[in-house]
């Protein structure tokens, strides 16, 4: 068993905004990328789960980055799981830039599902699993429960072909793309990100309608995506710099 596992990637153009940086999504999938090829070093990952019928399901993520790395640019992302409980797994990384300085940090929560009834596994039955629990902290806070959001909705969207990942639902950074397209270019330009904290509520697939919804608050923007028959997909935190 390896109790970290560190990975290193290269930027490239289609995982890059038009600042030549980084997007959120982007990032989060590769920390997604990661984890899961840690799990899959040590026994527990897609590659055995899926011959179980069980998957993987993040419920909640927390990145926070001093900078948000370049185009073309080599990056490392160390990850361990913290611990484990019987409903979730905390699983925690670092990112590193070439030259082993650290750039950010990010915090999961994760079940485990059997994919026909979508109800969770117990993690203590995960053949591997407890034998990998570090017991070392994050490096960043860890994500939190949010609250709900009633503010104003600002976008409505159908889940599309393109959402979908081979889960059959919408992929989780898709959440994330459609709340951050409800700012404008020129938003983008003048703040950074300094911290996402997101919770995972429910899976929307293909055909669902969603609307998003928003609150602003100077340098905090809070969002919550909701089907139209009003039940909460997905809330996230932004903090901008």
């Amino acid at each position: 068993m390896t109790v970290t596992g560190k990975y290193t990637f290269q930027l490239s153009p289609q995982e890059c905004d038009f600042r030549e940086q980084v997007s959120l999504s982007a990032l989060g999938d590769l920390i997604l990328q990661a984890a899961g090829k840690s799990a899959d070093e040590n026994g527990f990952g897609m590659q055995k789960l899926n011959t179980e019928n069980r998957t993987w399901v993040v419920s909640r993520m927390a990145i926070e980055m001093h900078r948000f790395p370049k185009w073309r640019e080599w990056i490392n992302i160390e990850t361990w799981v913290e611990t484990v409980g019987r409903a979730a797994t905390t699983r925690n990384f670092r990112i590193t830039d070439n030259n082993d300085t650290v750039i950010g940090g990010a915090s999961t929560l994760w079940a485990m599902i059997d994919v026909s009834t979508r109800r969770a596994v117990d993690l203590q039955l995960v053949d591997g699993l407890n034998e990998v629990a570090s017991g070392i902290p994050s490096i960043v806070e860890k994500p939190k429960h949010l609250p709900s959001v009633e503010e104003e909705m600002v976008k409505r969207h159908e889940v599309a072909y393109s959402d979908i990942d081979f889960n059959r639902h919408a992929n989780s950074m898709k959440y994330v793309e459609w709340m951050l397209d409800c700012f404008s270019l020129d938003w983008h330009q003048q703040h950074a990100i300094k911290r996402c904290e997101l919770n995972f509520i429910h899976e929307v697939f293909y055909g669902d309608k969603i609307a998003v919804f928003c609150k602003q608050q100077e340098e905090l923007s809070s969002f919550e995506i909701k089907k139209t028959d009003g039940d909460g997909i997905c809330r996230m935190k932004l903090v901008w710099q």
